[in-house]
């Protein structure tokens, strides 16, 4: 199939930068931790799902931590600097951090988060304005954790009562 026998949608998938797909599935990602978060606020405490709700929000957010730590992970192996051996070893603890907030109870588990994805961030953020990461990545990054957060301070707040 040419070029131009291609369907429309799958051009424009191809065309699209780095940027706009990975905004788009950056967003898309945040949507089970907004849907989770609020139904979780919702429901009342002896609420029949409310024990797997919380499973759920927070393996979730643990998965999402692990795969930050893993694009921390891959920047820091596709360099050849001094800094390699130790930004690989830091790129673990994200990991770390999502589990062992599955092994503390909430809302504890929910300030873990909070605060790891709030770290992870700034660090990333960081990264990006000194010119070690994309400088569109920081404005992703800043938007996306943002939006995590506050996914995790609406938990929080439903399961500290």
């Amino acid at each position: 199939m040419t070029e131009t026998e291609q369907p429309e949608e799958n051009r424009a998938v191809q065309q699209a930068s780095p940027q706009t797909v990975a905004l788009r599935l950056g967003y898309a990602g945040l949507v089970p931790a907004i849907l989770l978060s609020l139904w979780l606020y919702g429901i009342p405490g002896d609420h029949l799902w409310r024990e797997t709700t919380i499973a759920l929000l927070t393996g979730y957010a643990a998965v999402v931590l692990s795969f930050l730590g893993g694009i921390r992970w891959g920047y820091a192996m596709s360099g050849t600097n001094d800094d390699t051996a130790r930004l690989l070893a830091i790129s673990v603890v994200p990991a770390l951090g999502g589990w062992a907030a599955l092994f503390i109870p909430p809302p504890y588990s929910f300030v873990l988060l909070a605060v790891a994805f709030a770290a992870h961030g700034a660090w990333d953020s960081l990264s990006a304005q000194s010119g070690r990461m994309p400088g569109w990545f920081a404005r992703l990054r800043m938007q996306l954790t943002a939006g995590i957060v506050v996914t995790m301070i609406i938990a929080f707040a439903a399961t500290a009562t």
